[in-house]
């Protein structure tokens, strides 16, 4: 049996599929992009047979399978792992050597897969910078500019999204969740209450994320991230002496990390949110030019937590790693995939990162993006 074979067993027992479900499912996977708005009926349905995290895993698949998502996920080919277990926080961070994400730069191949339109029509696009770039999450954008590409319209906490799978991937199920209205990437409390209602509307099957302007590609247009792969940082160790604030419904943590980090959980997502946004607002009074976050959010076991790493845009990148670092990297999940050619001497090398790594690695890394000053009370 395949290693998509034995995956997509696992998802279907997870779900309790019925033969129809699974025969749906199956029909979206297998389904060309040229087939769109069949897919997106076909996924509206299963969604409403199974919930909202079954009809993403479906789409997602067919993403996978039409080419739009440069590389297999589930693959092991040229991909390499390593693990270090901090005995100090509790935290199994996560490397791994990922090549595949190169992939990403390689243009003709974009073409070729449907990720460009190498004969867009530019009189189509909308919200065009300074430098004449179009933005390239605005669905009208996509729709142009990435014929390949499927977006699922999504309601989060009363606002239209859509979701459209990451032809890059980082992990697995990644997608980005776009808000349909062209907007900065900047923070504001309903982007918190968005990310609560996705986990909810996905049973805690998917993690949200949000890069705010630490990390986020795009600062023009307003996004969050979507995976299904735990985070390291889901286990981090909780000791009393680390809890702030504490009632029946919210726990508000501040626990050892190598980045300055806060941890809110409770049962009332309400309760979650407005926590959060205390940190976090009165994290940006403290510098409101340089000073943004990262934001993950998981649901499990009735709770609601979210994982609100302190940023400063002034110390972005750690040493080793090529490009800012954001959620994944806070998360403790390090995805390295550049190794320059040899012309290129003063690059990164992030192969040779890789090579070396070990536990100080990671440590040095989270390091390397502490603020500076980062003291402050709940």
């Amino acid at each position: 049996m395949s290693t998509e074979q034995k995956y997509l067993n696992k998802i279907h027992r997870h779900f309790r599929a019925s033969p129809d479900d699974k025969e749906l499912f199956s029909r979206i996977a297998g389904a060309s992009s040229g087939q769109r708005e069949q897919i997106l009926q076909d996924v509206s349905e299963l969604t409403g047979r199974q919930g909202l995290a079954y009809g993403l895993l479906a789409l997602y698949r067919q993403q996978v399978n039409c080419g739009f998502v440069l590389a297999e996920p589930l693959g092991r080919g040229g991909k390499e792992p390593k693990q270090f277990k901090d005995e100090t926080t509790g935290v199994k961070f996560r490397l791994l050597w990922n090549p595949d994400r190169e992939l990403r730069k390689n243009h003709s191949l974009l073409i070729e897969r449907g990720v460009i339109n190498g004969d867009a029509d530019k009189t189509k696009l909308i919200n065009i910078d300074e430098d004449g770039k179009p933005c390239y999450l605005c669905s009208e954008n996509i729709a142009e500019l990435n014929p390949a590409e499927i977006l699922l319209g999504l309601r989060l906490d009363g606002e239209d999204y859509f979701a459209g799978a990451n032809f890059a991937y980082i992990e697995n199920n990644h997608f980005t969740i776009m808000s349909s209205e062209h907007r900065d990437q900047a923070y504001e409390k309903g982007v918190l209450a968005a990310m609560n209602d996705f986990i909810e509307q996905t049973d805690g099957y998917f993690r949200a994320i949000f890069n705010g302007r630490a990390g986020a590609t795009i600062l023009r247009h307003e996004h969050l991230q979507a995976t299904t792969e735990p985070f390291p940082i889901e286990d981090i160790r909780i000791r009393k002496d680390d809890v702030v604030f504490e009632k029946e419904s919210l726990r508000v943590a501040r626990p050892f990390y190598y980045t300055p980090l806060w941890v809110i959980e409770g049962a009332d997502k309400d309760a979650v949110i407005d926590a959060a946004e205390n940190i976090i607002v009165r994290w940006h009074k403290l510098n409101e030019i340089e000073h943004t976050e990262n934001v993950i959010a998981v649901k499990a076991n009735g709770l609601f937590r979210m994982f609100v790493f302190l940023r400063d845009r002034r110390r972005l990148a750690g040493e080793g790693k090529s490009g800012d670092m954001a959620c994944f990297e806070c998360g403790g999940s390090i995805v390295l995939s550049y190794q320059p050619p040899p012309e290129k001497t003063g690059e990164t090398d992030e192969r040779k990162t890789f090579d070396i790594a070990d536990l100080a690695t990671v440590k040095k890394l989270l390091g390397d993006i502490a603020p500076v000053a980062a003291g402050m009370d709940f």
